[in-house]
């Protein structure tokens, strides 16, 4: 089951072949297929990479949790 995602969500991205970190993080801005985090919990062996990163990074859906569950990309916007 999946669930919407919007800008001020907090969500869980894990650490896989395309994601070097696993963090949580604050949905600053929501693009086609990723969207922009704030990270604002991390492994503090991670802690030199989220200062390189500035505490921001873009993440593809795919790889994005809110509350444990996968989320859907925005709806495109309709042109009037």
């Amino acid at each position: 089951m999946s669930q919407e995602i919007a800008v001020g969500d907090n969500v869980t991205v894990r650490k896989s072949v395309d994601v070097p970190l696993s963090f949580k993080g604050t949905v600053e801005k929501l693009y086609a297929n990723s969207a922009m985090l704030t990270i604002t919990s991390f492994d503090q062996k991670d802690a030199v990479m989220v200062e390189d990163l500035k505490h921001k990074t873009v993440v593809n859906y795919k790889h994005i949790l809110k509350g444990g569950k996968a989320v859907l990309p925005p709806k495109p916007e309709e042109d009037a």
